[in-house]
């Protein structure tokens, strides 16, 4: 390969996802923005139609992420987070913090998807794409940096070189995991993984098959055992952004010895004022050793833009190339690790890369031209620049479900007594908590957090006589937590139930962006269009009603055949704009000024649809509970509005509202035909 391939790392993941649909995803990284990774990165894995409004964008997202098969979960260093500009996280997604002894400093992305378009069985196969990348989940990583990315795919009952390694490195990383965290999404991919066969051959037809780094065994060390004695004598090419604050590179010093190459050239990175971002003495020795130089990528790669006087990117890749010009060959190592002592040794930083062999149409030459000149400035400079303050072993969990919070702390020793912040303000103290256990909060702790949940879910630790350090709350429960949209009234629920495709139903939540105006970026672009929600006559009213509420069923239906109990709960016992406990307190917000016959019959409509699921899904409505009992509750305090009707049309009227609550909650039976 002589030229590089180009390509922005959303639009290869929106090519990737054509004709295909999320099921799970699991993602690694180590300095992460939840902010924007929500608002720029997730969207690139969920195929709809998306607002330019900021708000809207996130409600979008939301409903997409309910109708999800699995989860999605980002897996991220404690020590790595990044507040940035595009705020905190508001989605369903299960954030992991990962304490680690180095660095958790995998970037990894692993989507488990299904085809649109069944087979000629009827059946949507399952693929799992992974990929390794350099970049982070961050607005640096995402859209400014130079960085590279590898991804491979697994049918269902592929062989493949991939599954072993894949499976080890899945499970270390719940082992390193905070007890009792919920793995769905990982074990969604686990089991996809065990449909497939573990491929011994290295090669194929003299082409070596992709192989998967996951530790357990240093990194040059992995290199060698896969092609030691196919890449002896050939050439090797490294780009790394960072290395040691050491005198010498022994990383580089150990691949020379292994590989013995003809050449070598390393990346020498720098700042935007031109210092070299290597140590002098570190700088010189490499200069100094055989056939090893300096190098640099050619200016149009690293150019902000396509006007000369554009600025230049930071490169963040890590790569290590290795070819041989007689025969044509090239073999790649991609993905995390810098050329670093803690990312190539055994028990350093957690790392992962891709091992790939690249065709070779052309004669494999150097990406890098030799440094001419000699830096005048030297800068160390290490990954940690940009991640937030501290490192904190402190979890936090809040469930909306239960309104309960519970702290975990992930060190030997019981914690020392703990302040809580919320952007410089005190939201709350928490005793000493014992080490390594999820320990339950009292409830003057849970209603301050769920108060700051809110309007964010990073926070602030503060301990005596330390830097306080960000934390992202790990939120639980979520189809119980109030909707990011609040303001549709009782008729733009029912309407909303009753849009039948999911592009009417964007374009919907779409027109109400003036709701969300002033919240979020992009509201400016939004069309203010109004869509007319009242009906002119009695019969089209009760016509929209019933019709809503049938929508509603067959929707909780399906997801419930599909074994989808998340979705059906979501819209049965959630607090999202279109649940129906949010219908609940729209009527009884509007208690006073509801027509009472309106207010009745949405009321009927709800206690049949709750009847005829505890009736043909018994197991399901067991398991919930909790959740019937407070909507049985909410029912019961709506009991006011049968109230009102007997007050304005006399007692006698309360024989027929007898007779009515018989016949609207026992439903009628199609007749079934006779012979003639």
């Amino acid at each position: 390969m002589t030229e590089i391939p180009r390509e922005a790392l959303s639009d290869h993941f929106q090519l990737r996802m054509e004709g295909r649909r999320l099921r799970s995803a699991v993602l690694m990284t180590y300095q992460f923005d939840p902010g924007f990774f929500e608002q720029e990165v997730l969207p690139a894995f969920v195929d709809i139609g998306l607002s330019h409004a900021s708000a809207i964008r996130l409600l979008q997202l939301d409903d997409a992420i309910r109708d999800l098969a699995g989860e999605i979960s980002v897996y991220y260093d404690a020590g790595g987070l990044v507040v940035g500009d595009a705020g905190s996280a508001k989605l369903d997604v299960r954030y992991v913090p990962i304490q680690h002894n180095a660095i958790f400093h995998p970037k990894n992305v692993l989507l488990l998807v299904e085809d649109e378009e069944a087979d000629e069985d009827g059946f949507h196969p399952l693929t799992l794409l992974v990929a390794c990348m350099s970049a982070n989940l961050t607005r640096s990583g995402w859209w400014e940096n130079i960085e590279c990315c590898h991804v491979e795919e697994i049918t269902e009952g592929d062989k493949t070189r991939l599954k072993d390694d894949l499976t080890k490195f899945l499970q270390s990383i719940k082992r390193r995991s905070p007890d009792g965290t919920n793995h769905v999404a990982i074990d969604d991919i686990l089991t996809f993984l065990r449909t497939s066969e573990q491929r011994k051959q290295r090669s194929i037809a003299g082409e070596l098959q992709s192989h998967f780094y996951c530790g357990g065994e240093s990194l040059p060390e992995f290199l060698e055992r896969q092609i030691g004695n196919q890449m002896q004598g050939g050439y090797l090419e490294i780009i790394s952004p960072y290395f040691d604050d050491a005198e010498q590179c022994e990383p580089l010093i150990e691949l020379i010895r292994l590989f013995e190459p003809k050449e070598v050239r390393v990346f020498l990175p720098r700042n935007a004022a031109g210092e070299a971002l290597v140590r002098k003495e570190l700088f010189e020795s490499v200069a100094e050793l055989p056939k090893v130089h300096w190098g640099h990528l050619s200016k149009d790669i690293m150019r902000r833009g396509s006007r000369e006087e554009a600025g230049e990117r930071f490169v963040h890749a890590k790569i290590y190339r290795f070819f041989t010009q007689n025969p044509k060959r090239e073999i790649c190592f991609l993905g995390s690790p810098n050329l670093t002592r803690s990312a190539h040794q055994k028990d350093g930083n957690v790392e992962s890369g891709f091992l790939v062999e690249v065709p070779t149409p052309r004669r494999p030459e150097f990406w890098l031209s030799p440094e001419s000149k000699t830096p005048v400035e030297f800068k160390v400079s290490g990954e940690d620049e940009g991640a937030g303050a501290g490192r904190s072993p402190l979890n936090l969990r809040y469930n909306w479900d239960s309104e309960t919070a519970t702290a975990f702390w992930d060190e030997k020793k019981a914690s020392p007594e703990l302040r809580i912040t919320d952007r410089n303000v005190a939201l709350c103290d928490i005793s000493a908590l014992n080490p390594r256990k999820w320990t339950a909060l009292p409830i003057e702790v849970a209603k301050a957090i769920a108060g700051a949940l809110s309007n964010t879910s990073l926070l602030e630790v503060h301990v005596d006589g330390e830097e306080p350090a960000f934390i992202l709350v790990q939120e639980e429960g979520m189809s119980h937590k109030p909707s990011l949209l609040l303001q549709l009234s009782t008729a733009d629920i029912l309407r909303y139930w009753s849009l039948l495709s999911a592009e009417q139903r964007a374009a919907f939540i779409d027109s109400r962006a003036t709701d969300l105006a002033g919240t979020g970026t992009g509201t400016d672009l939004v069309v203010r269009a109004k869509i007319a929600l009242d009906n002119d006559s009695l019969f089209d009213r009760f016509a929209g009603f019933f019709h809503a509420f049938g929508c509603l069923e067959r929707a909780v239906r399906k997801s419930l055949d599909e074994r989808q109990a998340k979705q059906a709960s979501y819209r049965l016992f959630g607090r999202k704009y279109d649940s129906l406990g949010t219908l609940l307190d729209r009527v009884s917000a509007q208690i006073e000024t509801l027509d009472a016959v309106d207010g009745y019959v949405i009321l009927m409509c709800c206690k049949q649809l709750c009847s005829e699921i505890e009736k043909d899904y018994p197991e399901y409505w067991r398991e919930q509970g909790e959740n019937v009992k407070k909507l049985d509750a909410r029912l019961a305090d709506l009991a006011s509005i049968r109230d009102r009707l007997l007050k304005e049309n006399g007692d006698e009227f309360g024989e027929f509202l007898t007779w009515f609550d018989k016949w609207f909650l026992k439903r009628a039976k199609p007749v079934e035909a006779t012979d003639a």
